[in-house]
């Protein structure tokens, strides 16, 4: 994989109409009556510089091509889980290229850095994929709001 970018959405808030849009076009259809300007919104909460939330940006020259979130409270069934790791996405051009492995250790990193020792995260993958592999054990099986089961997973970090 050739070394990318990576840059936080608040050092580049003028990717977030594009970031949005690949989420909403990914995810979007899962929650009925959401609008692209819905998710635009949603994703302001990371335009704060130097804090968590954030949202990291994986750029091939001046190109954005793959996200990933470290956020707050993704099932609020769940309060005592605070931080997750959410909305991994890479360009369907650039799947395969351990984009995503990249943006997550970077952001793992930084939570790490920043005393979180917890990170938890959903995914349609039943057996864990790609988070799995990269260190994240399941913890339980559970419906998400769209009416398919989700496989919540967790990861616990080491401090620097």
């Amino acid at each position: 994989m050739t070394a990318l970018l990576q840059v936080t959405l608040s050092d580049r808030p003028q990717l977030l109409p594009e970031v949005a849009a690949w989420y909403f076009a990914q995810w979007g259809h899962h929650v009925p009556g959401r609008t692209l300007a819905d998710e635009c919104e949603r994703l302001e909460v990371f335009l704060q510089p130097d804090a968590l939330p954030m949202l990291l940006i994986a750029m091939q020259g001046d190109r954005p091509v793959a996200a990933a979130q470290l956020k707050f409270h993704e099932r609020e069934e769940r309060p005592e889980r605070l931080h997750w790791l959410g909305g991994v996405y890479v360009d369907a051009t650039q799947r395969g290229k351990g984009i995503a492995e990249a943006l997550i250790a970077d952001l793992m990193a930084r939570a790490a850095s920043e005393g979180v020792r917890e990170v938890y995260l959903q995914t349609e993958a039943d057996d864990g994929g790609l988070y799995r592999r990269l260190g994240w054990e399941p913890l339980e099986s559970i419906q998400h709001a769209g009416g398919f089961p989700v496989r919540i997973m967790v990861r616990r970090l080491s401090p620097p």
